[in-house]
């Protein structure tokens, strides 16, 4: 919308303001100035801005003038006339004792004769060009220019026409405002009429308004309130421009109720929406300031100390807009000006107590993720690969692939690997952390809720010997030499080892039928010897119907998590090498026993444990037609650390090597 310099500087002084420290003001109080154009011939500037819908009373010269008084705290130079309507003929009056806000509505009424067609001057056209206004009729003409000084108008009614198309008319624009019945018009009209008519051209002008009753109440500069300057303004205009003869004018008012709207702002709320003062250390804005600018909004404060809350009454020309706390908070804001505030709430970043559980496992996903392995997150329902272990059934599944919730993480990869391959993916290496249950007692129907991780593995281009070679699969020992660099990554006292017959298998019950039974280990926990997670290649005949080499593992996350420790110190000792000659002895143990190899071990260094360096095996044999019997080959490494070794020692060495032999063929 358009809006005139010149004009506006009749309602308040701008001469003090710059045009940028005006556009610079009226941007920061939330209506943008589109554009600034100087008019030589005129000695004037247009300025359009760009009024937002919430602000629709922006409409007129006087209604910005009413807020720039308040934007930049200048004063109105135009006082407002009072309506002295006490004299007047009233109708349907009441004395509204009860109701703390009144209104009358008031009417006027003026013949005009001996209308002559004068040409409308150059300055008033000028305004009208402005808003793209063109009328041929003066007349016309005044009643668009009041309209964009004041924001309300004169209705022009032909008077030539009988007195029902006048009724009609009237009733019109009376019915628009909610003001007087037929009955209170036919009385003004008759008295109209009764005035002597001088041509054909006469025509009626009806002036309107509501007024508040009490004439001690505070200006809002509200349109009405300048009705008597509006209509002494039209008056001059039209005498002055037409030439026309003025009649007298009929008159009336009734009493009307109107409801202010009464709002009550916290002053803890504007606190905490707007924050603290730039430059000022944890400072909100005073009371003080708050009342100030609430009566530059003409928003008629009332402070009350007790529950720190203003009252606020909305003016009649913003009620469209002003209806909730927030909107007056803004308002507070926008007067005080958004840049005063700091731009960010200061955060306080509490990032509370992670557990040790929840750093472990977080531990154990990155160390994978380093390892190569993505993440994969499936549903705990699903449909569990039949064994002769109970399953968790689930009653009246949604579909026939979801009847049972889960009793290992395998299953689930199981189906990731075969979703991959059909979509021709030849390089899998996946992992899952998730929950399982398990049946604890099925006479009772109680289901135990476990966490647990695992993975799988499936690589057809894993490692190649030479650049000439194909890409080889990965095999079993590959994918152990991934777990065990997993466990030592994460400080894990496990140690991996076959699975042997009487090993308690609680963790791993769900977990065997999986598996190949000659191609499978288990991961044991070195606090209490017991089984925690399986590895090994899976059963392709049974579950994939393949011969690809799959391999996976799984574990019991909490009993693998109890066997990680915080590395503070080194779990090693730094020794200087011996620099004295070592002494070895190769033996070959034949025994029909189901020994293991850490038994043999553990029987032989019994003997001269001081001066073991070393004991590992180069070699063992089985023979195929008696599975039972077979032959180990180690070898052992004796050295001092502060002498040769001599005579006597090699004796009672070889002593003592003869009698661990005996006793592990006693065993």
């Amino acid at each position: 919308m358009k809006f005139s310099w010149q004009l506006t500087n009749n309602f308040i002084n701008l001469k003090d303001l710059t045009i940028n420290e005006f556009q610079e003001n009226l941007t920061l109080s939330g209506i943008e100035i589109e554009k600034i154009e100087t008019i030589k011939q005129e000695r004037d500037i247009t300025i359009e801005l760009s009024i937002t819908a919430n602000r629709k009373e922006i409409n007129s010269t006087l209604s910005l003038a009413r807020e720039i008084s308040t934007i930049f705290k200048l004063p109105i130079r135009i006082t407002p006339i009072k309506l002295n309507y006490t004299n007047r003929i009233a109708y349907n009056k009441k004395h509204l004792c009860q109701t703390k806000h009144n209104q009358i509505s008031y009417i006027r009424v003026i013949l005009l004769n001996n209308i002559k067609q004068k040409q409308t001057p150059e300055w008033l056209l000028h305004q009208l060009q402005i808003h793209d206004i063109h009328h041929k009729e003066t007349l016309n003409n005044i009643q668009e220019y009041i309209k964009i000084k004041w924001g309300h108008t004169f209705y022009i009614i032909n008077i030539n026409n009988d007195k029902t198309q006048v009724k009609k008319d009237l009733i019109k624009i009376t019915n628009s405002l909610k003001q007087f019945n037929i009955t209170e018009l036919n009385v003004i009209i008759n008295k109209i009429t009764r005035q002597k008519q001088k041509d054909s051209k006469s025509k009626l002008i009806v002036f309107t308004t509501k007024q508040p009753t009490n004439n001690k109440e505070n200006l809002n500069y509200d349109n009405n309130e300048f009705y008597e300057n509006f209509y002494i303004d039209s008056i001059k205009l039209i005498g002055t421009l037409t030439g026309v003869s003025i009649g007298k004018y009929s008159e009336a008012f009734k009493t009307i109720i109107n409801e202010n709207t009464i709002i009550k702002v916290r002053k803890n709320n504007v606190n905490k929406s707007l924050g603290y003062i730039r430059n000022r250390t944890f400072k909100f804005i005073t009371t003080d300031k708050i009342i100030n600018i609430l009566n530059q909004l003409k928003l008629s404060p009332k402070y009350d100390s007790k529950e720190q809350s203003f009252n606020i009454t909305v003016p009649n020309y913003r009620k469209h807009d002003l209806k909730r706390e927030i909107d007056i908070i803004e308002e507070i804001g926008r007067i005080y000006q958004f840049k005063s505030f700091f731009k960010e709430v200061k955060k306080h970043n509490l990032t509370g107590i992670q557990s040790e559980n929840f750093l472990k496992i977080k531990k154990l996903r990155h160390t994978l993720r380093s390892l190569g392995l993505h993440e994969v997150v499936n549903s705990c329902l699903t449909t569990n690969i039949t064994n002769n272990m109970i399953n968790t059934k689930i009653y009246n599944p949604i579909n026939n692939e979801q009847t049972h919730l889960k009793t290992n993480i395998i299953e689930n990869l199981i189906q990731n690997y075969k979703h991959n391959i059909k979509h021709s993916q030849n390089t899998i290496e996946i992992f899952e952390i998730s929950k399982i249950f398990e049946a604890n007692n099925i006479t009772t129907r109680q289901y135990v809720e476990k966490r647990h991780i695992g993975g799988l593995i499936y690589n057809t281009n894993y490692s190649r010997h030479s650049w000439e070679n194909k890409p080889h699969n990965t095999n079993l020992f590959h994918f152990k030499g991934i777990i065990e660099t997993f466990l030592e990554r994460i400080n894990s006292d496990t140690i991996i080892k076959e699975i042997l017959k009487n090993d308690n298998k609680k963790y791993i019950k769900h977990l065997e039928h999986l598996f190949k039974k000659d191609r499978r280990i288990g991961i044991y926990s070195q606090n209490n010897n017991t089984i925690i997670g399986i590895i090994g290649e899976l059963n392709n005949n049974n579950i994939i119907n393949s011969n690809k080499q799959i391999y996976a593992f799984e574990f019991n996350l909490n009993e693998l998590i109890k066997t990680t420790n915080k590395q503070r110190n080194l779990n090693y000792i730094i020794k200087k090498y011996s620099n004295y000659p070592h002494v070895s002895r190769d033996i070959s143990i034949e025994s029909i026993k189901n020994l293991s190899i850490d038994q043999i071990k553990q029987i032989l260094l019994k003997h001269n444990k001081e001066l073991i360096e070393s004991l590992y095996v180069f070699n063992e044999y089985k023979d195929e037609s008696n599975k039972k019997k077979r032959a180990v080959g180690l070898r052992l490494i004796y050295r001092s650390y502060v002498r040769t070794l001599n005579n006597k020692d090699i004796q009672l060495i070889d002593t003592n090597l003869e009698s661990a032999i005996k006793e592990i063929e006693q065993v």
